[in-house]
């Protein structure tokens, strides 16, 4: 079946909303059976957001979307997409910038947490050496 054909005909797709759990199973075979919760782990964000404004009938829990940088200002009423290329790209491009902060953020913290155990280990180690 053409494209074209396809995409003017009956056939219809379910809507899915997808949680950590789900699978895609479609797309790059790199990303296709593997669960959202891997894909984000993977640091495959891009790949979740371009899904989410790119396809109709595919959208993703709240707590993923936030995830993904989609707050709720940037969301689009499902099943819908942004047909418009340059619009979906500044869209995916606003969405990696949130994602981007969140994890300089969560590096920062991580570094604090790390300085702050550093610390406390070797004021344990002093005081039992003291002792």
């Amino acid at each position: 079946m053409d494209i074209l054909e396809f995409e003017n005909s009956s056939y219809s797709v379910n809507m899915r909303k997808l949680a950590r759990k789900s699978r895609l199973g479609f797309g790059y075979q790199d990303i296709k059976n593997i669960t959202i919760q891997d894909i984000l782990i993977m640091n495959k964000h891009k790949e979740l957001i371009k899904i989410y404004y790119g396809l109709d009938k595919i959208t993703f829990m709240d707590d993923i979307l936030e995830e993904l940088g989609i707050a709720e200002d940037m969301r689009i009423e499902k099943p819908g997409k942004i047909r418009d290329y340059p619009e979906r790209d500044v869209m995916v491009r606003k969405a990696m910038t949130t994602v981007k902060a969140r994890k300089k953020e969560e590096v920062a913290a991580f570094r604090e947490m790390a300085k702050e155990l550093r610390a406390e280990v070797k004021a344990e180690a002093k005081a039992k050496k003291g002792k």
